[in-house]
């Protein structure tokens, strides 16, 4: 990720007449297109901020895909509109001749609303795979441009959070939301909370930090996010499996028709992804593995991880790395049971625990069960529960939740990060990390 946001925006991002021609309709002059098209790539999505803030009438959406992995790469395609009052969510669709991309490269793509010229909002680079068949990245979530200053940004988990300088004092970007530090004494390493909430921290150890956001502790920050090993990525059509350890990568492809084993694989760690290679009988086997998440085609599993693996001129595309570690970290909320929503003012939680056991509160009581990740989805025991009597709306809200869980067979977690538990029957249980 480009760790200098703010600066690069105002400079690289959106810079009118630099980009290449906006969507894809007739020619000029109205002429007839060919009837030999070039490959194109299609990318769709949309844009949005979750602040109650009205875009003026001459507010400009621009989407952006550029032959690097920042905001300072060669302008590829550009869509562009003017809202002309419109407010979010606001659709896109972008397409590029494939013949312009570079493979096994990492190319950007990133969105932005322009107020006066200038961009007002913008989303984080989206890493887009060249290779890939046509995309919908979902929801890309805008944040407002800081003018953030030796910016870092650290990874947490599935998140991100980014700390910089604006004039002499210190500001961090955490979950859409901006955040004015102080420093606070400490024991050891640099600790700062939020100016007006010590319930929000930011505590530096090196290349690591711990992040507290409005009372909810976010998943250890690492300055990257390099796979631990072993680490293993499958794919399909053909179905394919490659492993990754210290001492060797070995690929298995083609339905177990081709194996390749290879000694020693060498990690070049990179902006968004970390690539391995390693030389295997005259071949040379190359596996990508990119920080964003990845839903199996098959099984609607999700990753942590999309991955390429690259060997004797073929490319397979797959997914990667250990699905329960999308569950483990903070806390979720439930915000709707069937979709109906939930009793207002009552709270039920999730906490998938590295030791296979989930709990929390159920709307009254206190719940836990044990959970099982396979290759096919989630199963969750039926709950064990405190015997606490409550208002009869919250029992019987408490009595739904637990039997669902009890239902549960796969889980995916939706364009904007949200959980959602799938039942057998159908029904589902959606949660958000605050």
């Amino acid at each position: 990720m480009n760790t200098r946001l703010a600066i690069a925006i105002a400079s690289a991002l959106l810079l009118g007449g630099c980009a290449t021609s906006v969507g894809t309709g007739a020619p000029p002059g109205g002429a007839p297109e060919r009837d030999e098209r070039p490959q194109v790539l299609t990318i769709k999505g949309t844009m949005a901020y979750r602040e109650r803030i009205a875009l003026p009438p001459d507010a400009v959406a621009v989407v952006e895909l550029r032959a690097s992995s920042g905001t300072g790469g060669r302008v590829l395609a550009e869509w562009r509109a003017v809202l002309k009052g419109r407010q979010v969510p606001v659709a896109f669709e972008l397409s590029v001749d494939r013949a312009k991309l570079t493979g096994g490269a990492r190319h950007a793509l990133r969105g932005a609303i322009l107020v006066g010229g200038r961009a007002a909002w913008a989303t984080e680079p989206v890493a887009i795979d060249p290779s890939a068949p046509p995309a919908d990245v979902g929801l890309l979530r805008l944040v407002r441009v800081q003018p953030l200053a030796f910016a870092s940004t650290l990874q947490c988990g599935d998140r991100s959070v980014t700390i910089g300088h604006v004039g002499n004092a210190m500001r961090m970007e955490a979950g859409g939301e901006s955040f004015d530090l102080r420093p606070v004494r400490s024991a050891s390493g640099a600790r700062y909370e939020a100016v007006g909430d010590p319930s929000t921290t930011f505590w530096s150890k090196g290349d690591r930090a711990s992040v507290v956001v409005r009372g909810q502790p976010w998943p250890e920050c690492v300055t990257g996010r390099a796979p631990g090993l072993p680490f293993r990525a499958t794919g399909n059509e053909p179905g394919w499996r490659l492993d990754i350890t210290e001492q060797a990568m070995s690929l298995l492809a083609d339905d177990g028709r081709t194996r390749i084993e290879a000694p020693t694989p060498v990690a070049e760690p990179g902006e968004g992804f970390t690539r391995f290679r390693a030389p295997a009988a005259g071949v040379g086997l190359v596996a990508t593995i990119f920080d964003r998440r990845c839903t199996d085609s098959m099984t609607g599993m999700p990753y942590p991880n999309a991955v390429t693996v690259a060997f004797g001129g073929r490319a397979l595309s797959g997914c990667g790395g250990d699905p329960a570690t999308l569950l483990h970290g903070a806390e979720w909320v439930v915000e709707d049971l069937r979709g109906g929503g939930i009793v207002d003012r009552s709270r039920m939680t999730l906490n998938f625990g590295a030791d296979g056991r989930v709990a929390g509160g159920a709307s009254c009581n206190r719940y836990t069960a044990a959970y099982s990740l396979t290759g096919e989805g989630l199963t969750i025991s039926k709950p064990a529960s405190t015997m606490m009597a409550c208002a009869p709306s919250l029992m019987e809200q408490e009595r739904l939740f637990l039997a669902m869980l009890a239902q549960a067979r796969r889980f995916t977690i939706d364009a904007t990060g949200a959980l959602v538990l799938h039942a057998a029957d159908g029904r589902t249980i959606s949660a958000r990390r605050p």
